[in-house]
């Protein structure tokens, strides 16, 4: 009798993400994460500082606090979305190449369980070093400099989001390209969607592909801001939260869907 599809999912998963542990990259991850907190704790003890001068006044950094933490927060996010992209650039691609794919789907496994799994596992990594530079630098932030929590966790969210669309993403093309290939393609990618959606925010006029790249590719980082809004007020930012949820929400799926399509046509060895 086939076990239940969540016992399937959760087995797999588990398995997955033991192997995302094992890779040599994850020391490396651990060491710039704890290193990233320790630059931000370093940056926000600052508070009593008076070096920023505009028309002739000093002014706190409390006051200019929101902007910076802002820019700070942006900046991890989309760090923890890459590295999800890293992550899953062979997650899935390398099961196949050394056979470990067709032990397992030749048990009563689904091709979009397995996928699904390998999936989730990469992104376990991912999600526990986003949150915990995430959540340390917006607790600094909020103890230091009183910005909002509540902000910080729907960034949170948009930046998990975002992860997956990029993990998804690169995992697809990990199984039509080489390794090396699949994450300069990444990185190019995200570069492209992270410059666009900043001119956007800058209020730029954007014409002819980049303006169609910037209406049709996910709001990577243009969702994380955003969401911090309130941290920049009464500076109003022209973006629609709601649509900008709908968007990054299709992508999600849109992703999904992709990577699972993409496998299920993948030819697998003997």
């Amino acid at each position: 009798m086939r076990p239940g599809a969540f016992t399937v999912f959760r087995v797999l998963a588990a398995e997955a993400f033991r192997d995302s542990m094992r890779r040599r990259i994850v020391p490396a991850v651990v060491f710039v994460s704890l290193l990233s907190l320790l630059a931000v704790d370093s940056c926000t003890s600052c508070a009593g500082s008076t070096d920023i001068v505009q028309n002739g006044e000093a002014l706190a950094l409390n006051e200019v606090a929101g902007w910076s933490g802002m820019v700070i927060y942006t900046l991890l996010s989309l760090w923890t979305m890459l590295l999800a992209g890293l992550l899953g650039s062979d997650h899935l691609a390398e099961t196949i190449s050394d056979g470990s794919a067709n032990l397992v789907l030749a048990r009563p496994v689904r091709r979009s369980e397995f996928a699904l799994a390998r999936l989730a596992g990469s992104l376990g990594v991912s999600y526990a070093m986003g949150a915990l530079i995430l959540t340390g630098t917006a607790y600094l932030l909020h103890l230091r400099h009183g910005v909002s929590l509540g902000a910080a966790a729907w960034a949170g969210v948009a930046c998990a989001a975002g992860a997956l669309v990029v993990a998804a993403l690169a995992m697809s093309l990990s199984l039509l390209l080489p390794r090396l290939a699949t994450v300069l393609t990444v990185l190019a990618l995200v570069g492209a969607v992270v410059i666009l959606n900043s001119l956007r925010l800058f209020g730029a006029d954007l014409e002819g592909l980049g303006y169609v790249v910037q209406e049709l590719a996910p709001p990577l980082c243009t969702s994380v801001v955003v969401a911090l809004g309130a941290w920049i007020a009464p500076v109003e930012l022209s973006e629609d939260p709601l649509q900008l949820g709908l968007k990054l929400a299709a992508w999600v799926i849109a992703s999904v869907g992709v990577l699972l399509a993409v496998f299920r046509r993948q030819e697998l060895g003997s």
